[in-house]
Parts: C-alpha cells; structure tokens; sequence
C-alpha cells in the first residue's frame, strides 16, 4: 500500500480530531475493513492511530485552555477498566467468525443515537437526568462505556464522550472536544497494549497515519474558534449520519457508496473551515488597516 496516501488520510483525520474530539477510529475502522483487512488487526492499528491523534489534539486544546482535567481523571480511570471487559469479549468473537459483524451493529446503533441527539436535542430530558446522578458519576460511567467501546471497535471513545459531555454534563462543544481528546489518551493506550500482546498490528500503516494527524489536528482545534456552538453540534451530527451510511453501505457490499459520501461530507467540511479562514484574515487585514 502506498505510505504518502495514507500520511495524506492522516492529516485529513487530524483535521477531523482536532475539530470533533474523535480519535479517528471511528473513520478509520470502517475504511480498513473495506481494504480486508482482519477485524483484530483493524482494532489494533485503529487504536494505534487513535494514540496519536488523541495527544496532537489534546496539546493542540490545552493550548487553547479546552480541557477539564477533573473530568479527565475519572474517564482515564473509569476508561481503562472498560478496556479490560472489551478486549476478551472481541477476540473471542473474531475466533467465532462475528466479530466484523459486531463491529458494524455497534457503530450503526452508536452513531444513530448521538447523530439523533445532536441534531434533535431533548432539553426537558437532559435536564432531569442532570439532577438525577451527581456529576462525577455520571462522568465515571461514561468513562467505563467510552472504554469498553474504544477497545471493542478500535475507536478512542471520543466520538461516545463528546455528545454525552454536551447532553449530560452541559459543557460546551469546544470544551467537550478538548476533554475528550485528553481523556482517551490513556484509555486508547490500555487498549493497545492489551491488542499488541495479542494481535497482529500494521505498524507501517499506523506510523503514516499518526504523521499525518500531527500536522492535520492543530488545524482542526483551532478551527473550533470559527464556528458557535449550534453549528459544531450540527456538523458532528451530520457527520455521524454520514459514518451510519458508510457502514451500511460497506454490510451490502456498496463500500463505493459510504467512500463517496465521507469524501463529500469531508470536501464540504474542508471548504467551510477554509471559507472561515479567509474571513477571518480579510476581517484581520480590515482592522490593521
């Protein structure tokens, strides 16, 4: 395969990670999958990916003063024991012939959830729940599920955190990114090592895409400071609608089809953040001048 292409995937994944707080499993374990690759070795090079794009966004949003090291602890803690449950259960369902198939169940019934909640935000509910549970237990919980799910689908768990961060502990939607990204580093690294130990990992694949997302996701986190709240909601909404059609379309054999709309979805995303850029420099050139 060829390396520049996926050093280029990577930077487009950085970009990705650094604005939505995804680790970049949650895109690139689909497309793995549809290049036939083995499911455990998938999950073990998607978290190798993830490691990295986790720390460039996480210095990248602690730059930016993004993260709520409180929360942090109780995911990183909470998150590691996740791990441990997922990684047995996955190998013995890959020796069983049902791991692909697990893999896709559980993105499409994830994504339809949190793609459903930030497009269609419930706020009577969100704010009972708030009063339900204290904080600190609800962050450990989310941080046992982003664990489970970080080392069960090869993914950082970011894409779990960032809408239940929003929806449940009422942060922001940059704040949320920038804590999420901090928390799975160590969740995504307890998951590694547990697939290392255990499954074949693509390191050649991983390094590429790692370099890649060291120059993609300061992009990205800085790019959170051009748009508001509403609209960094509706994009990672959407984006989650378009990683279901993927997946959907990869389960039926039409993997061109999920390839087309994540390439259009990411070609729209790109043309916004670089309409934003140049707005922001001719407003900067207006007031120098």
């Amino acid at each position: 395969m060829d390396y520049l292409l996926f050093i280029l995937l990577g930077v487009g994944i950085g970009v990705f990670s650094g604005f939505f707080g995804i680790g970049g499993g949650i895109i690139l374990t689909p497309l793995l999958l549809m290049f036939g690759l083995p499911p455990t070795t998938v999950i073990g090079t998607s978290l190798m990916l993830s490691l990295g794009t986790s720390i460039s966004g996480a210095i990248s949003h602690f730059r930016l003063k993004n993260i709520n090291w409180y929360y942090v602890i109780i995911f990183n803690c909470t998150g590691i024991i996740g791990t441990q449950i997922a990684h047995p259960l996955m190998i013995r369902l890959d020796s069983m012939g049902f791991a692909e198939t697990v893999i896709s169940v559980f993105y499409i019934a994830l994504l339809s959830y949190f793609a459903f909640s930030l497009l269609f935000p419930a706020k009577k509910e969100i704010q009972s729940t708030k009063k339900k549970l204290p904080p600190a237990i609800v962050a450990g919980l989310i941080g046992l599920g982003a664990g489970f799910i970080s080392s069960a689908l090869g993914v950082s768990g970011g894409f779990f955190i960032v809408p239940l961060l929003i929806s449940l502990l009422g942060f922001k939607a940059s704040q949320a990114v920038g804590t999420s990204l901090a928390s799975v580093v160590f969740i995504v690294a307890a998951g590694l090592i547990s697939y290392s130990l255990s499954s074949p990992i693509n390191f050649g694949i991983g390094l590429a895409l790692i370099l890649g997302t060291f120059l993609g996701a300061p992009i990205g986190a800085r790019s959170t400071r051009l748009f508001n709240e509403k609209k960094m909601k509706n994009l990672l909404g959407i984006l989650y609608v378009c990683m279901i059609v993927s997946v959907l379309s990869n389960t039926f054999s039409l993997s061109i089809i999920g390839l087309t709309i994540i390439s259009s979805f990411a070609l729209i995303f790109f043309f916004l953040i670089g309409k934003k850029f140049i707005g922001l420099k001719k407003k900067q050139g207006l007031s120098s001048s």
